[in-house]
């Protein structure tokens, strides 16, 4: 099984990369690999490794800064998972 693990160098990312191992082929990404703010290349990696499963560990959590990065925020929490769902359903 090919697994894509997204963010895998933050905390969650990290225990999950090790968690995973197990069941497959763990194709970890971290930001500078996968930048969840750029969705058609987020669009073409997936395409192109065509995985067989989609971890995201990836989250805008710097509540602080929140309100100051709305549009950033908005971008890694809502926007790229929906295109990640949507490509993990549909496929395109």
């Amino acid at each position: 099984m090919k697994i894509l693990l997204i963010a895998s160098h933050g905390q969650v990312g990290f225990q999950l990369q090790r968690s995973l191992a197990c069941l497959g082929e763990v194709i970890a990404t971290n930001r500078t690999s996968l930048d969840l703010t750029d969705v058609d290349k987020v669009m073409d990696f997936i395409r192109q490794l065509k995985p067989d499963l989609i971890v995201n560990a990836g989250a805008y959590t710097a509540v602080d800064k929140a309100e100051t990065e709305q549009a950033l925020a908005h971008q890694v929490n809502a926007i790229a998972p929906g295109v990640l769902a949507k490509l993990a359903f549909c496929g395109s």
